[in-house]
């Protein structure tokens, strides 16, 4: 059965402290300041005319923050199996980072060996954040 998978309440922190939109209606899944995860984002994100909404993080799927950081800064993420030798030949997922700027791409190289295609995503998203955004 195919589920979507939720960026973690950790990435969740990194998205919404470099601008990733705060908004129920793009994306209705979200984690209190606790870390508990919620499928109803509206019932705890309350807007009012000029006070901020509270404090919560936005938990878009892994695909909707790839989408956002491809979008908002030309960050292009690869997510591809191997089979490094010091692994025992276990196959594994590696990810790479490419940036578009000014009709140029600039690769940024990144190995993370982890056993899921998830985490494989999850650790691109998080380094892209932490040293592109």
């Amino acid at each position: 059965m195919i589920q979507e998978v939720y960026v973690s309440f950790e990435i969740a922190k990194l998205l919404r402290e470099k601008g990733f939109p705060q908004d129920p209606k793009i994306c209705n899944t979200a984690y209190t300041t606790k870390g508990k995860f919620s499928n109803n984002a509206k019932s705890f994100v309350f807007y009012y005319e000029s006070i901020k909404p509270r404090v919560c993080y936005i938990a878009p799927t892994q695909q909707m923050a790839m989408q956002w950081l491809r979008e908002k800064y030309n960050i292009y993420i690869s997510i591809q199996p191997d089979f490094p030798s010091n692994k025992d030949y276990k196959m594994c997922w590696c990810w790479s980072a490419n940036i578009l700027h000014e009709n140029c791409i600039i690769t940024k190289g990144h190995q993370c060996y982890v056993e899921t295609y998830e985490e494989a995503v999850e650790s691109a998203i998080k380094y892209c954040l932490e040293n592109f955004v």
